[in-house]
């Protein structure tokens, strides 16, 4: 923006282009002085001024500004309203969106469009709000707004985040315009459920692949911990393309996950021959890497090594994250705490990863002190509990011991899933609170959720470590209701019997176990004990 330029001679439109300039390069400083020109000459009740002013806020992620500008404008139209929702969607606040959108439908302001049920679909897809994805897209059959690509790749996110894969797959296949976005959606859909056959069976029939559908197929790749991610970057590679910044980290993962360092380093020379070190993404997936195949130094090498070149690397929450978790990994507790703090104190907004590792902690030094700290910067730093974080918050205090605090989370979660069940249920059976864990075990195996064997085997083990055998019939008789003829479940019984000296049990379950012609595995089991 010149200096010598006339503030009183410029018009409405370059009040708005200046608005969104500001907004763009972040020039707080222009942007405030051009709000106060835009109310003391009387512009601030223009619609269109007024709707590039709460842009120009969101943008600068002042979302209090936003809200306050949002609350003063008097008559909003659907571009407002659609801006904040999406304002709060963007910054993780969906819960808040979702809000704002119903507030819009009761009060009858103004009539939702295509623009405005994208915004609030991408703030179901955040929040797993399926019940009201599934009635924005009633909205949309009932409008004909099936023909919008975009809106309809919207929707079928929507449902790939909120883990429906059957429903998403529906709006795919009535696609009338699939285009890149629409493949690499359903693709990585399938590579989310774990379905990498299905997934790369699409990827076969993309009429034209790209980079970005290469990328995709990749990353389901790596994140279901699968070599196959490595021998598609080859055969991208060998199909002329070139490794970008999305290919080099999602191949980086993959060899963290399987442990390839050797591998791993044959990237991280690649990386240094095309010039990615100097990107935050390439180099927060080498210290993952690093990290995770037990490399620790190099990890603080390269953190320490980008932080000190690049001014901007310490805005950058996905390199802290992943030092903080490279930490929590290798078991460098004081480090992490450290590194924690150093976060929040810097100001940076702490996500779900940032507090689960930092979780993950406390957890390996059993530190209720420290428990009860990183709890109080979750609260502090105005962060949403969510699902992730409050069922690793909770799995802490009930392994702790604190029943009051995991039960209190346990009603809070926005769902519950087997582990947070179980890990209250272990939690009650530690400090002796059976009746309690009575009842939870029992909804638990009542509730629609399906409780695996697995665990039940470990509220089984809990029993036995903790020593409550009031527990332990309850759940044994679960246990043999659900697998009768599963010879392991014998042994397994056989060894909390024999741990809790509950001997005639521990012979009736012996008996049962020669039925099914296990008297080996009982064997088995009388030599390891003895």
């Amino acid at each position: 923006m010149s200096s010598h330029l006339s503030w009183t001679a410029m018009g409405l439109k370059h009040i708005m282009v200046a608005l969104r300039h500001c907004g763009r390069i972040q020039s707080i400083k222009q942007g405030k002085t051009l709000h106060s020109y835009v109310i003391k000459h009387g512009f601030s009740h223009n619609i269109f001024v007024a709707n590039n002013l709460l842009s120009m806020y969101v943008d600068f992620t002042f979302l209090n500004d936003a809200q306050k500008l949002f609350d003063e404008i008097p008559d909003k139209n659907i571009v407002t309203w659609t801006a904040m929702v999406s304002a709060y969607t963007s910054n993780k606040r969906p819960d808040k969106a979702i809000r704002l959108y119903e507030y819009m439908l009761e009060s009858e302001l103004e009539a939702p469009n295509g623009f405005m049920y994208s915004a609030v679909l991408k703030a179901c897809a955040v929040a797993g709000d399926l019940e009201l994805g599934r009635l924005i897209h009633k909205r949309i059959s009932r409008e004909n707004l099936e023909n919008d690509t975009v809106l309809m790749n919207t929707l079928l996110d929507m449902y790939v985040k909120c883990g429906r894969l059957g429903d998403a797959r529906k709006v795919f296949d009535k696609l009338l315009s699939a285009n890149s976005t629409s493949w690499n959606t359903i693709i990585s859909g399938y590579c989310k459920e774990g379905l990498i056959e299905e997934a790369i069976s699409l990827f076969h029939q993309i009429p034209a692949r790209n980079v970005v559908s290469w990328n995709t197929i990749i990353a389901g790749l790596a994140n279901s911990g699968s070599l196959q991610a490595l021998e598609f970057v080859c055969m991208m590679h060998k199909e002329g393309l070139d490794l970008d910044e999305f290919t080099i980290p999602c191949s980086l993962k993959a060899c963290s996950s399987l442990g390839l360092l050797d591998m791993g380093k044959q990237i991280h020379c690649h990386v240094i021959k095309s010039g990615f070190e100097h990107s935050c993404f390439t180099v927060s997936a080498l210290v993952d890497m690093y990290s995770n195949c037990n490399v620790l130094s190099e990890a603080v090498r390269l953190f320490d090594q980008y932080l000190s070149c690049d001014a901007l690397a310490s805005n950058n929450l996905a390199l802290w994250n992943s030092m903080l978790s490279g930490y929590a990994i290798n078991e460098q507790n004081e480090a992490a705490v450290s590194l924690l703090l150093q976060i929040h104190s810097s100001g940076l907004y702490s996500d779900s990863y940032t507090f689960s590792s930092a979780l993950k902690v406390c957890i390996n030094l059993l530190n209720l002190r420290l428990g009860l700290q990183v709890h109080g910067l979750i609260v502090t730093s105005g962060y949403q509990l969510d699902y992730v974080v409050g069922s690793i918050l909770l799995d802490l205090y009930a392994k702790l011991g604190n029943v009051k605090n995991a039960l209190g989370l346990f009603h809070k979660l926005p769902k519950k899933d087997i582990v947070a069940w179980s890990g209250l249920i272990m939690g009650c059976a530690k400090v002796g609170l059976n009746s309690l864990a009575f009842s939870l075990f029992r909804d638990m195996v009542r509730s629609d959720l399906e409780v695996d064997q697995f665990v039940i085997s470990s509220v089984l083990k809990a029993c036995g470590i903790y020593k409550n055998i009031e527990l332990v019939g309850v759940v044994a008789e679960q246990l043999i209701a659900a697998s009768p003829e599963d010879p392991s479940i014998y042994v397994m019984l056989s060894n909390v019997y024999a741990e809790l000296e509950m001997w005639d049990s521990l012979s009736k379950v012996r008996n049962a176990g020669k039925k099914l012609g296990t008297k080996e595995a009982g064997m088995s089991w009388i030599e390891i004990s003895s």
